[in-house]
């Protein structure tokens, strides 16, 4: 075959494999099938500041709120769910905008403060006055901005490899990678092996991301509209002053990063750490471990975190903040399951 016959049929290949990925644009999921798939015997639906809300709520005692990270939804907190719910927390999860089975909103805000809005909204209806918030990656914007806008109803945060730092073009965990084909596949063709092979990067070996989260990813990331509103999405998103918002957070913050995190590289977690000036805070660093760590080491993260929030880890808040003035008999609210004990007398 001589070579112009050669390019014609890489061309004709490429346009084919182009026009099969745009067309898997007309495979979008309706919602309602995707909740008839997904939704499990614990979920709950809620209309919350005109967005009709996906939920879990799971357990008696302290509440605990868990945050999500982007590309995820409430179901990546079940291993931890369940190791507090076992530890008799109240733990309260909810998919934020654009993931999992929460709906659109109508009025087209899908900013961080609207997610804000949600975690006010949500936690006021179900009767929620204070609680702690545990937070990942986006979801850590969300948490950090709450707990500084409303210290009196946070108890405790911890923060897992969260996002907020100030970005450049080339810092931009969400800046365009690869090729134009390669964006188009990832926009348009998102089967679950390469759903699988795009989460793999964030995980460090030997650990792999569950197979039940690849597929489900597929179907979710193909929810009719969401294109669209990840791109309304994208454009609402502002870093805003994180030094600044920080050092209004007044709650004892956890600080978990992954060594290995080549999202967000660990040495964020120090100037996170910094930057809560006014709060009393712990850090903690996982060798060999990436992005999704409450996913990679479960067992590990479910007890560093039970830990804190039981308050046993107190005594190491003071050493590391000294120097703020803090002190536990003064700002430390009682927490977890032994707090009603220790009311009591």
């Amino acid at each position: 075959m001589r070579p112009l016959q050669w390019l014609l049929v890489a061309l004709a290949a490429v346009i084919l494999l182009a026009a099969q990925a745009w067309n898997w644009r007309g495979r979008e999921v309706p919602l309602a099938e995707l909740e008839a798939r997904y939704a499990s015997p614990d979920s709950r639906f809620r209309d919350v500041d005109g967005v009709r809300l996906h939920y879990m709520d799971q357990g008696s005692g302290e509440p605990v709120v868990l945050l999500h990270a982007s590309f995820m939804n409430l179901r990546t907190w079940d291993p931890l769910a369940a190791a507090l719910v076992a530890r008799g927390y109240r733990v309260v999860r909810p998919d934020f905008l654009i993931s999992g089975l929460t709906g659109p909103d109508p009025g087209g805000d899908y900013s961080v403060e609207h997610n804000l809005r949600l975690v006010e909204g949500l936690t006021r209806a179900l009767g929620i006055e204070r609680f702690a918030l545990v937070a990942t990656s986006s979801g850590g914007i969300v948490a950090f901005n709450f707990a500084a806008q409303h210290p009196e109803r946070v108890t405790r945060l911890v923060l897992v490899n969260s996002a907020g730092m100030p970005r450049t073009a080339t810092t931009d965990p969400n800046r365009a990678r690869g090729s134009l084909l390669d964006r188009l596949l990832d926009a348009r063709w998102l089967t679950p092996a390469h759903v699988d092979e795009m989460l793999a990067r964030n995980f460090v070996p030997p650990h792999a991301p569950p197979g039940w989260l690849a597929a489900m990813n597929a179907d979710l990331w193909r929810r009719q509209g969401r294109t669209a509103e990840s791109l309304l999405q994208l454009k609402a998103f502002r870093t805003g002053d994180p030094q600044a918002t920080l050092a209004g957070v007044r709650a004892p913050t956890y600080v978990l990063w992954g060594m290995e995190n080549s999202t967000v590289m660990h040495l964020e977690a120090d100037v996170f750490q910094h930057w809560l000036a006014n709060a009393p805070t712990l850090l903690k660093k996982y060798p060999g471990v990436g992005h999704y760590l409450y996913l990679e080491i479960p067992d590990e993260f479910a007890a560093d975190v039970a830990a804190f929030l039981a308050g046993e880890r107190d005594g190491e808040l003071v050493s590391v903040q000294r120097t703020v003035g803090w002190a536990p008999s003064a700002a430390l609210p009682a927490t977890g399951p032994e707090a009603a004990a220790v009311a009591g007398g």
